[in-house]
C-alpha cells in the first residue's frame, strides 16, 4: 500500500462516492404492525445516504393490539418517530458522509398510504412520472391483515384506467421491485410484467422462510450485539430499534434495500450475482418473466447451502451496521470508523469492472491505490465467486492475498463468464470491509 495523507485519503475516499448516481427508492411499510418493519426502518435510516429517497409511505392506519407495543398507535406516526429521531442524529451523520439528507427533507416525503387518502399513490405517481432517467426502485414491506391496499397497486390501477395500456406499459417500465408480492395482477397477468422483480422474502427451503434466515444468520455475526451495538449509547434512532418480535431481529424487511446498497461487488440489475442480501435465481414460478428469489446455494467453508449466498457476507454487513450507529453519536470524523477506498485497475468508483480474454492469456488484477480514509492497515483479498458466472472449470489464482493477482483465461467452446472479487478490510473498530468485482469475459 502507498501511503497517504489522511486528510487526501478522506477527500479522494468521499469524492469517488459522491460523484456515482444514486438509485431512486420508494419504501412502503405497514409499520405498527409486525415490529419488524420498525426493526428495519432503523437500519434504512442509517443508510439514507447511500440512495435518493423518493419516499417512505405508511400504510398501516392502527398499529395492532397486543403484537406491536409502541405507544404511538398510527403507522404515520410510528415512520415520522423514526425519521424525526433520524433527524436528531443528523448533525454528526454529516460529518460522516455529506450525502445524509436533511431530515427535514425526509419528513416531507414521508406520508400516509391509507385506503382513505391519496397520499402515497400521489408521491408514487409524482416520482415515475418525473423526467429522472433513473427508474424508481420500489421496496413493499408487506401489506398484511390491517393494513392499507399497496399505494403502488393503487397508482397502477389509476395509470392503467386513465392512460391506457400504452401509457400503462411506460409507467410501468420505469419501475423496478425489490419487495414483496403485494401488487396482485399487475405482478402476473396484467402485460407487460415488470421489467424487474426481485422477491427478497420467498420461497421456502426445507421449510424455512427466506425473510426469516436475515436474523438466523446476522443476529450474533462478528460478536453482533443489538444491545451494546444499537439500543444503548447510539442515540435516539438505535434506542427505537424494538426486541419484541418472534424472532429477537427478525428485520424481514432488511433485505429489499440491503440488496440495493451499494458495495462495490453488487449490482441490482444482476441478481444472479450476489448482494448483501444473498443471491437469486430465476422464479421457476414465473417462467419467461423477470422475476427472482431466493433459489440459489453458495459453496462456502465446507458446504453447499442457500444460507451461504448471506452467511458469507453477515460479519461485514453487521459490522458496517455497528460503524453507521457509532456515526449517530461521533461528533467528529475521527471517533468513528469508515469503509475503506477499494480500488480495482486504476478504477476508483464502486462500478462493476468488465474484462475481456482470451484463452491463454493472463489476466491481471491490482488493488494499487487502495486506501483507508481513517489511516488503517488493509488486508487485501481476492476469491473466485464461481456460481456467479458461467464458467464451472477449475480456475487458479496466482494469489488469494495482496495487492496483485492474476489467472489464464481457459480453454473454452463459447463466452465464458468468471466473477473474481477483491475484498479490502480495515483494522479498524470495528473492522470494515469494501469490494470490487471484476467480470471476465473469455472468448473463444
Amino acid at each position: 500500500m502507498k501511503p497517504m495523507n489522511l486528510f487526501f485519503s478522506i477527500l479522494a475516499a468521499t469524492a469517488c462516492v459522491a460523484q456515482e448516481p444514486r438509485l431512486r427508492l420508494i419504501i412502503e411499510t405497514d409499520a405498527g404492525g409486525d415490529p419488524d418493519d420498525e426493526q428495519s426502518m432503523v437500519r434504512f435510516l442509517a443508510y439514507a445516504n447511500e440512495f435518493d429517497i423518493e419516499g417512505i409511505i405508511a400504510n398501516r392506519a392502527v398499529a395492532r393490539e397486543r403484537e406491536n407495543r409502541n405507544p404511538i398507535r398510527d403507522g404515520l406516526g410510528i415512520v415520522r418517530a423514526q425519521v424525526s429521531a433520524y433527524g436528531q442524529c443528523y448533525p454528526n451523520l454529516v460529518k460522516h458522509d455529506p450525502r445524509y439528507p436533511a431530515p427535514e427533507q425526509l419528513l416531507a416525503r414521508t406520508v400516509a398510504g391509507y385506503d382513505d387518502t391519496d397520499d402515497g399513490v400521489q408521491l408514487i405517481l409524482r416520482a415515475v412520472d418525473a423526467p429522472d432517467p433513473r427508474p424508481v426502485w420500489f421496496c413493499n414491506w408487506g401489506t398484511d391483515h390491517g393494513s392499507a391496499v399497496s399505494c403502488l397497486k393503487r397508482a397502477l390501477d389509476r395509470v392503467l384506467q386513465e392512460r391506457g395500456p400504452e401509457g400503462y406499459a411506460a409507467f410501468k417500465s420505469r419501475l423496478r421491485l425489490s419487495s414483496a408480492d403485494a401488487f396482485r395482477e399487475h405482478t402476473y397477468t396484467q402485460a407487460p410484467p415488470f421489467p424487474l422483480w426481485v422477491d427478497t422474502f420467498r420461497p421456502p427451503v426445507d421449510g424455512k422462510r427466506w425473510y426469516h434466515r436475515f436474523s438466523a444468520l446476522t443476529a450474533t455475526a462478528g460478536g453482533f450485539d443489538i444491545e451494546r451495538d444499537v439500543r444503548t449509547g447510539h442515540g435516539p434512532l438505535g434506542a427505537l430499534y424494538p426486541t419484541n418480535t418472534g424472532l429477537r431481529q427478525k428485520e424481514g424487511d432488511t433485505m429489499t434495500f440491503l440488496y440495493l446498497v451499494p458495495t462495490g461487488m453488487n449490482d441490482p440489475d444482476q441478481p444472479t450475482w450476489g448482494s448483501w442480501a444473498g443471491r437469486y435465481g430465476a422464479n421457476d414460478e414465473q417462467p419467461g418473466r423477470p422475476y427472482y428469489w431466493a433459489n440459489q446455494a453458495d459453496a462456502w467453508q465446507g458446504t453447499t447451502h442457500r444460507d451461504n449466498t448471506l452467511a458469507r457476507w453477515a460479519l461485514a454487513l453487521q459490522n458496517d451496521f455497528r460503524a453507521r450507529l457509532d456515526w449517530c453519536v461521533a461528533d467528529d470524523y475521527r471517533k468513528a470508523n469508515h469503509r475503506p477506498l477499494a480500488v480495482l485497475n486504476g478504477d476508483r468508483t464502486r462500478r462493476i469492472l468488465t474484462l475481456a480474454a482470451k484463452p491463454g492469456e493472463t489476466v491481471t488484477l491490482t488493488a494499487d491505490g487502495s486506501s483507508d480514509p481513517d489511516g488503517d492497515g488493509l488486508v487485501l483479498t481476492w476469491f473466485l465467486y464461481p456460481e456467479a458466472g458461467s464458467f464451472q472449470g477449475d480456475i487458479q489464482l496466482t494469489g488469494g492475498h495482496g495487492e496483485t493477482t492474476s489467472f489464464t483465461a481457459p480453454v473454452v467452446q463459447k463466452p465464458e463468464t468468471i466473477h473474481i472479487v477483491l475484498q479490502v478490510e480495515d483494522n479498524g473498530q470495528p473492522p470494515l470491509c469494501a469490494y470490487r468485482r471484476a467480470v471476465v469475459t473469455v472468448a473463444p
